[in-house]
């Protein structure tokens, strides 16, 4: 049996004297942010198919094992302890329900008999019935075991169900939105010199990034470009939303000038500067692709850390880095880079942290942070962080 708890968040009584010291009325109201913190994180969690199935079979394996007024607490502790959907992993526990429950019950004896015993048991729900208030310990057991192989099985089919129907929608929704914006982007440069309307179709067409950037939420506010280039990102960012502010900055002067030519329909303003001077506004969104490795390790990270800081509450901060972990890929993706540099006269070579490090800058600002590995369509393999600022800024 599950309870229902109800939280009144009203403040207490109109006369309560609690009411009067500020300092009781400053902390319940951070409690009530940090609740609704929770609660929009809760329901903005990502869901792939991976993930799903795994919620999934979690959900349905927890729901069928007799732990009878533990299973939703148990749910949340298992997709909290694994990072999965939370909302989905307490769904599939309602898979026990008093519909259900006599079915579950009489399958899972049936199933423990089959694996104790070696073979299956004539059973109905009456003798079930009778024998609840007798029930020993050899019953229990078989009880027991077959619970657990019956929450596998169901569990397992359920998961690849769950797997097979995110998977088909989220193709067909990604592909039909990464569609429209591909030719939105197009449209926006159709004005421009043919050597910059040639790189920004063949871009869209071999980068991958703009598929997974379609793919996640960008958010709302101003969006900001740190190596900007012919402002391709901040024109797919603007595809929801034409008035929404757009920043960028780069050092070439050429594609700058591309940018502000195709852009100039929109709310953007994208100028000349080193991207470790540029001063960042206050951000809902802020790109840093493929520009990192330019910059020392030290000046990397103090980027990073002044990207977090300019984000305001629920704000992302996007980036791309290449995967170093991925073998023979991982060292044609840096043979090909450190020829880049060599052929553009950078005088060095490319410089990485590693992923650790990364991760580390990022939860050191208290980020919530999502790691993307992914191969492009050419030999490259990248890491996309996506790190989301907290709701409640700390004081």
């Amino acid at each position: 049996m599950r309870c229902a708890c109800v939280i009144d968040f009203s403040g207490g009584p109109p006369h309560s004297p609690m009411i009067g010291s500020p300092t009781l009325g400053t902390g319940w109201h951070h409690v009530k942010a940090s609740a609704r913190n929770f609660v929009t994180a809760l329901f903005k969690e990502r869901l792939d198919p991976g993930r799903a199935a795994a919620a999934v079979f979690m959900g349905i394996f927890i729901g069928i094992i007799p732990i009878y007024g533990l299973q939703t607490l148990a749910a949340v502790g298992v997709a909290l302890l694994f990072k999965l959907n939370k909302p989905l992993t307490v769904a599939g526990t309602f898979i026990n329900n008093p519909l259900l429950q006599p079915l579950i019950v009489l399958s899972s004896v049936e199933l423990g008999c089959l694996l104790r015993l070696g073979s299956f048991q004539r059973l109905s729900l009456s003798s079930l019935a009778n024998a609840r208030t007798q029930i020993g310990k050899e019953q229990l057991f078989i009880w027991v075991i077959g619970s657990v192989a019956l929450g596998i099985l169901v569990g397992g089919i359920g998961g690849a169900i769950t797997a097979v129907v995110v998977h088909r929608h989220f193709k067909a929704s990604a592909n039909s939105a990464l569609r429209e914006r591909v030719r939105f982007v197009n449209e926006m440069f159709a004005q421009s010199p043919l050597t910059a309307r040639r790189f920004v179709r063949w871009k869209l067409r071999l980068d991958r990034i703009f598929e997974l950037l379609v793919a996640e939420n960008l958010g709302s506010g101003t969006v900001v470009d740190l190596g900007c280039g012919y402002g391709m990102a901040l024109c797919l960012a603007a595809f929801a939303d034409k008035r929404r502010r757009l920043v960028g900055c780069d050092l070439d002067v050429h594609r700058i000038a591309a940018a502000r030519q195709a852009l100039g329909s929109l709310n953007a303003d994208v100028t000349i500067a080193d991207i470790r001077q540029f001063e960042l506004p206050r951000a809902g969104l802020i790109l840093i692709l493929d520009v990192l490795q330019y910059l020392p390790a030290a000046e990397q990270a103090a980027l990073l850390e002044r990207c977090c800081s300019a984000l305001a509450p629920d704000g992302i901060l996007v980036f791309r880095v290449h995967d170093g972990e991925r073998g023979l890929r991982s060292a044609i993706a840096m043979a090909l880079e450190r020829l880049m540099f060599a052929c553009g006269g950078v005088g060095f070579r490319p410089r990485m942290l590693s992923i650790a490090e990364y991760r580390g800058v990022l939860e050191n600002a208290s980020m919530r942070l999502e790691e993307r590995h992914f191969r492009n369509r050419l030999p490259l393999t990248h890491v996309l962080f996506i790190a989301r600022k907290s709701l409640v800024e700390a004081a």
